[in-house]
C-alpha cells in the first residue's frame, strides 16, 4: 500500500471517529481532493457502489458536510473541512458539557470515600492541572523541581487567584529558589538541601484545600487520587512533617548529620529498603566527589 493510500485511510479513520460512515468518510475526501462532481463520476473514480455513493451523499447533505451546486447533472463539493469540523467540534462540545452535567446529578453525592486509580503520565499530569487550577485556598506539593516545571503556569495563575501555595522540593538551590514566585508562595528545599531520598525523583504529593489528595509516581506512571478525610489528612500530615523538618535542619542541620550523618543516612538505614539506602549512599559519596 502506497503512503498516498496510507494517508487516505487514516483521514477516513479520523472521519469516522466523528460519526462517518466508512462511504459517507471516502465520499467526503473523494470530494475534498476533485469537485464538482456528480455521484456516477465518485463511484467510477473510487471504484466504490454508485448506491452506496448516493446514499453517502444524502446523509452527507443532512450533515451539512457538502452541498448541490448545479442540478442537472446534479454536482457536489464539499464544505470547508474548517466550518464543518469547527461546527462538529462546537456540537460534540454542547453534547459533553451537557452530558457532564445530566451524568453528575445521578451519581451519589458523597464521593469522598472512593479512591481512585491513576493510569499513565497523561492521566497524572492532566489530574494535576485540574487539582491545581480548581484550588480555592492553597497548594501544598512535595516534589522535584523537574516534574513541576510543566506545571509552573497553573501555579503562577493559582497564585494570581490569591491561592496560597507551599512546595516541598527536591532538587538544588537555584531550582527551588525559581519556584519563588511571590510572598504568598512558600518555598522549602528538602530537608533544607534538596536531598532525593527514596522514590523522591519522580514521586508527587499534592494536597488541595484539606480536601482532596494525590500521590502519583512519574517514572512508574501509576498513582492514587482521593478526598477522602482521613487519607488527605494523612498527606497534608506528611507535607506538614516535611516543614518541621526543613525548618529543624535549617537551624540543627551541622548537628544532625553530626549526629546521624549527611542526609540521615545512619539513619534512615534502619527504616529504608536496602535498595534505597544504598542509592541514597552513592549519591551522598558522588556529591562529596563532584564538590572536592
Amino acid at each position: 500500500m502506497s503512503s498516498s493510500s496510507n494517508f487516505i485511510n487514516t483521514l477516513s479513520q479520523d472521519l469516522r471517529e466523528l460519526g462517518f460512515t466508512d462511504y459517507e468518510a471516502r465520499v467526503y475526501i473523494s470530494l475534498i481532493q476533485q469537485s464538482p462532481v456528480t455521484a456516477y463520476e465518485i463511484s467510477k473514480n473510487n471504484a466504490l457502489p454508485r448506491p452506496n455513493v448516493y446514499t453517502a451523499l444524502e446523509n452527507l447533505e443532512r450533515k451539512h458536510a457538502v452541498q448541490k451546486v448545479s442540478l442537472d447533472p446534479v454536482r457536489y463539493i464539499p464544505i470547508s473541512p474548517t466550518i464543518l469540523l469547527n461546527r462538529i467540534a462546537r456540537t460534540i462540545n454542547e453534547q459533553c458539557s451537557s452530558l457532564q452535567s445530566r451524568l453528575e446529578k445521578i451519581q451519589p453525592e458523597d464521593r469522598t470515600h472512593y479512591v481512585w486509580i491513576i493510569n499513565g503520565a497523561d492521566e497524572a499530569s492532566t489530574k494535576i492541572s485540574q487539582l491545581i487550577s480548581n484550588a480555592k485556598t492553597h497548594i501544598w506539593i512535595k516534589a522535584h523541581f523537574s516534574e513541576l516545571m510543566t506545571h509552573e503556569e497553573e501555579l503562577r495563575k493559582a497564585l494570581k487567584r490569591g491561592v496560597s501555595i507551599l512546595l516541598i522540593l527536591f532538587g538544588s538551590k537555584a531550582e527551588t529558589d525559581y519556584f519563588q514566585f511571590s510572598k504568598n508562595c512558600t518555598v522549602f528545599a528538602h530537608e533544607n538541601d534538596g536531598t532525593v531520598v527514596g522514590f523522591g525523583r519522580h514521586l508527587i504529593t499534592l494536597s488541595i484545600d484539606f480536601k482532596e489528595a494525590l500521590i502519583v509516581n512519574m517514572e512508574r506512571q501509576t498513582g492514587a487520587f482521593t478526598q477522602s478525610e482521613p487519607v488527605v489528612n494523612l498527606a497534608d500530615s506528611l507535607i506538614r512533617h516535611e516543614i518541621y523538618l526543613a525548618e529543624i535542619f535549617k537551624r540543627f542541620g551541622k548537628d544532625l548529620e553530626k549526629e546521624f550523618g549527611p542526609a540521615l543516612l545512619n539513619l534512615r538505614k534502619k527504616y529504608l529498603p536496602a535498595d534505597q539506602a544504598a542509592e541514597l549512599a552513592q549519591r551522598i559519596k558522588s556529591s562529596k566527589l563532584v564538590k572536592k
